[in-house]
């Protein structure tokens, strides 16, 4: 996959304004999964921009879901907690998080009213003039630097509301840390913003529950994939050790970006 270089900044300043035609930008994501020890991890994600509306994913699920839309193969179980996608409406402005659930999406809407705080410092990030902003969000403090250069006002994650586009951005303690890398023009002509697996709409409180619930206990939630026939006393036992396995995947991964 051929990128455009971040730091020919007046290449991705022209490609932003082809209209009709997703222009996507690339973050890199360093980050630490864990609060038990200093181990990080690197991910690449997208952040697809057209007119007034964009979404962010994680490269591995938009390859996942894009190869399920065309019915290339069956919904593989997997865990991991990067595999939401945040479909944003920067109007309103408004985000859904659709976060796959093991066997299903669960998904939620909420307003976005970050209250950004701008700073007078200002830097030379690549060859990008950037200005730095800070705002308390999820439990953490977070510090962004974005630029006027590039004519989109959006970001990683939920993130928006800036007067440019975020560049960079990391929590204060360094544990979450985005960083734009790259950027290509004209890669759809559309936003991929729907479900692949079966979907549940709710309030971001239910949702918050929901996934307490299933990180603490997922049986009941793998259970409701098998049907009576099914429920013998092996694949129970299956059920059972597969339950136990998600729940030390949780343990080992509970620093999440949302405190």
């Amino acid at each position: 996959m051929k990128k455009v270089n971040l730091f020919v900044f007046f290449v991705v300043l022209f490609s932003c304004t082809c209209a009709g035609q997703v222009h996507r930008f690339y973050y890199e994501l360093t980050y630490k999964p864990s609060t038990k020890n200093k181990t990080f991890k690197k991910d690449l994600f997208y952040l697809d921009s057209l007119d007034k509306g964009s979404v962010f994913m994680r490269k591995e699920k938009f390859e996942s879901d894009s190869l399920l839309a065309a019915q290339a193969y069956l919904p593989v179980l997997s865990l991991e907690t990067m595999n939401f996608k945040v479909v944003k409406d920067l109007e309103t402005p408004s985000v859904t998080v659709k976060d796959d659930l093991f066997i299903g999406t669960v998904s939620y809407k909420e307003p976005v009213d970050i209250h950004w705080k701008l700073s007078s410092e200002n830097r030379i990030t690549g060859r990008l003039h950037t200005q730095k902003a800070e705002a308390d969000y999820g439990g953490r403090h977070w510090i962004a630097w974005f630029t006027q250069e590039i004519p989109v006002f959006d970001g990683p994650y939920i993130f928006m509301g800036l007067p440019g586009f975020i560049v960079e951005l990391s929590d204060a303690d360094n544990e979450y840390h985005w960083k734009l890398v790259g950027s290509k023009k004209n890669v759809r002509d559309k936003l991929f913003t729907e479900s692949i697996m079966d979907e549940a709409v709710m309030s971001k409180e239910a949702y918050i529950k929901n996934k307490t619930n299933f990180i603490k206990d997922p049986l009941p939630v793998l259970m409701q994939s098998m049907s009576d026939v099914s429920k013998n006393e092996e694949m129970m036992s299956k059920m059972n050790h597969q339950a136990e396995s998600i729940k030390k995947y949780y343990r080992d991964n509970d620093n999440t970006i949302e405190r």
